[in-house]
């Protein structure tokens, strides 16, 4: 093959042809020792090439690197996790009957004096009818028994409370005493005796007055007179009329029965105030509730004589502004059903004195409507009540809701920076942060107790940063946002994130009324109120780093062999290598040449090269341009002319050996040019 001879050789040729002597051509023998050069291959990059934005990679306008990674939801707490209200049981009660008022009664029985002395077989006394004469003195017994009618408002009544009173009016000319039986006439048997003493004569009075608790009037009364004595006139005469009466008058006071065939007037049974218990089961306490939707149904069984008017009134509530107050018509020995729509309902649940949260008043009062007929009353007869609160979805819950730790779900952040594939080593990041921004409408404090670390290798670098309270709202309806900030300042961030590492978990828990005694025990939830948190990670590259390992091709596929003109001896070579470069990054080079296949054949180390100083910022202002060159034996740079791929490595610290963080810029370069002499012997 045919060369063009160097020009080093071309130009010893022309020395040796200036000579005038004529030389023998056989006699001479030329030796040149030429040096050759040409470059072998180059690198130029950008860190656009080293590190291409992805979407864990970006850059700010100021062209310096960071590192994001954003997670939503890493954690998040909705209004059932805090507080719910279970589905209610019926409630039942019931109000009976008990006694009841009867209106007071009053009976007159006149016993004339004719009808006594025929009974008692006074016959003086009859056969003076209608004379002066002196008046017998009478002591008598068991004379008998007068009248027989009842009292009309009733027939039969057993009696709880009340009392009969007994008047005698004498109109007889002397004074007079009487032992009284009141008697059911149909069976003799005494029900109350009175004891009527001195009347006196001619309208003198006396009464006497007695219980009728557990006592029973018939409808057919009698008067028996059991003692009737009197001391006479004596030797006075006085004018005798067998016609003159004396008069028994019943008056009573104060009567209720318990069991009774009568008539009876509209009252009042009950008025009561009943409590449905809406307690959730825990520590929570519920002060006011508003129902989103609910209905409060009932059921009346009544086994009363009588109709009932029944009013239940919610004290507290509000409904457009008024209180619920329904009256409800109970149909006498009736079952009654219906429901009381409670939609948009606000309930005052503190109005029990027993207990001042998670009760619901009912006040419940009961008419018995009067009848207009004689019926059958019982105090045992009543009024069976169950209540439900139904379908009940709370719109908003004012209260306590206790004290209670939430787990955090555990996970993992996606920390997969697709750069870091390029390098070996470990780099570590001077100013990350970990924000995390929370939007929270929930009215209360949580604290939030981060768990975060990462991990190399077994071994757990935590986070160790400070709890946080959440920003919360402190008007229903209200929605608060805010972040919450972890860096350098105030935990072991840093410790975190010098990469890589195999892995980066979270986790933790928040603990939700954790300290009443600071904020309180006001707490307010709606039925869609819920916290969100969401993660940003940050990591600046303001860094140190140590042991980057970067490597890239410089040649490929080369042809140097032929390089020599024929006959042409290699004696030895020189690498030259020169770098430029903006990085932050001092490193050790190397460049490996490899055969055909790919087998390392030879490997040089170039020694250090070194990044520029960089500013007060950390960023290298001013490029920093080094040349090297390494000398290789015969043998070795026969291997270089063989070789036919070329591969530079480097091993990088940042600057002063990792020791100064440093700004990494998009507009860093990094420049290798290499090239080679060879020296060469070539014989004429």
């Amino acid at each position: 093959m045919k060369r063009i001879f160097p020009v080093a050789l071309l130009g010893a040729l022309g020395l040796f042809s200036c000579q005038s002597d004529v030389v023998n051509p056989t006699d001479v023998n030329i030796v040149a020792e030429p040096a050759l050069a040409f470059p072998l291959g180059s690198v130029n990059l950008t860190m656009e090439h080293l590190l291409a934005p992805d979407d864990s990679l970006i850059y700010n306008d100021n062209a310096t690197y960071k590192v994001v990674v954003a997670q939503d939801s890493v954690f998040g707490i909705n209004v059932n996790d805090l507080i719910s209200i279970p589905a209610q049981s019926p409630s039942s009660s019931a109000i009976s009957m008990g006694t009841i008022a009867v209106d007071n009664v009053t009976m007159s029985q006149s016993i004339a004096l004719g009808a006594i002395a025929s009974d008692a077989g006074l016959t003086s006394i009859t056969s003076a009818h209608g004379s002066n004469a002196p008046f017998p003195s009478m002591n008598e017994s068991n004379v008998g028994t007068y009248g027989g009618s009842g009292f009309g408002s009733f027939s039969s009544a057993s009696f709880s409370n009340g009392t009969l009173s007994l008047e005698l009016t004498n109109n007889w000319p002397v004074p007079v005493s009487l032992g009284v039986d009141l008697v059911n006439t149909a069976t003799g048997s005494t029900i109350v005796s009175y004891s009527l003493s001195n009347a006196s004569a001619n309208g003198g009075t006396v009464t006497d007055t007695e219980s009728l608790v557990n006592k029973t009037l018939p409808s057919s009364i009698g008067f028996k007179i059991t003692s009737l004595t009197s001391p006479g006139s004596g030797t006075s005469f006085v004018g005798i009329d067998t016609t003159d009466n004396l008069v028994l008058d019943i008056s009573s006071a104060d009567l209720e029965v318990y069991t009774a065939v009568t008539q009876i007037n509209s009252q009042d049974i009950s008025s009561d105030t009943q409590y449905v218990d809406l307690s959730t089961g825990g520590s929570e306490e519920l002060r006011e509730l508003m129902l989103a939707t609910a209905s409060f149904d009932y059921e009346f069984t009544s086994s009363l004589a009588t109709d009932l008017e029944l009013n239940l009134n919610f004290p507290g509530s509000d409904k457009n502004g008024n209180e619920i107050d329904t009256t409800i018509t109970i149909s006498a020995g009736a079952t009654t059903t219906g429901s009381i729509n409670m939609n948009n309902t606000i309930l005052d649940l503190t109005q029990d004195p027993a207990q001042n949260h998670s009760r619901l008043p009912i006040a419940v009062s009961a008419t018995l409507l009067g009848s207009t007929s004689m019926v059958t009353v019982d105090s045992s007869d009543a009024l069976n009540m169950t209540f439900e609160m139904a379908n009940l979805q709370f719109g908003h819950i004012k209260g306590f809701f206790g004290t209670q730790q939430i787990t955090i779900d555990p996970g993992a952040v996606d920390l997969a920076i697709d750069f870091l594939d390029n390098f070996d080593g470990s780099i570590s990041f001077a100013e990350p942060s970990i924000s995390m921004d929370v939007t929270n409408s929930i009215g209360l404090p949580i604290e939030l107790v981060l768990d975060f670390a990462s991990y190399k290798d077994g071994t757990a670098y935590a986070l160790n940063g400070p709890n946080y309270v959440l920003p919360y709202p402190t008007t229903l309806g209200n929605t608060a946002t805010g972040t919450l900030s972890f860096d350098n300042t105030n935990s072991s961030i840093v410790d975190v994130f010098t990469l890589p590492k195999d892995s980066i978990v979270y986790g933790g828990e928040v603990n939700v009324n954790h300290d009443t005694a600071t904020f309180g025990t006001d707490n307010f939830v709606t039925n869609t109120s819920s916290i969100s948190g969401d993660l940003l990670m940050e990591m600046p590259f303001y860094f140190t780093a140590s042991g980057l390992a970067f490597g890239d091709t410089l040649a490929t596929d080369m042809d140097n062999a032929n390089a020599l003109p024929e006959g042409a001896t290699l004696e030895s070579a020189k690498i030259l290598l020169q770098t430029t470069t903006t990085l932050p990054l001092d490193a050790n080079v190397q460049i490996k040449f490899y055969d055909a296949s790919w087998n390392e054949v030879m490997m040089k180390d170039l020694g250090l090269m070194e990044s520029g100083t960089p500013d007060a910022a950390g960023i290298i202002t001013t490029a920093n341009v080094l040349d090297s060159e390494l000398a290789l034996d015969a043998t070795e740079a026969l291997t270089l002319l063989n070789a036919k791929h070329i591969v530079a490595e480097a091993t990088m610290d940042t600057y002063n050996a990792g020791n100064d963080p440093v700004k990494l810029r998009m507009d860093a370069t990094l420049k290798l040019d290499l090239g080679v002499q060879f020296q060469v012997k070539y014989e004429l």
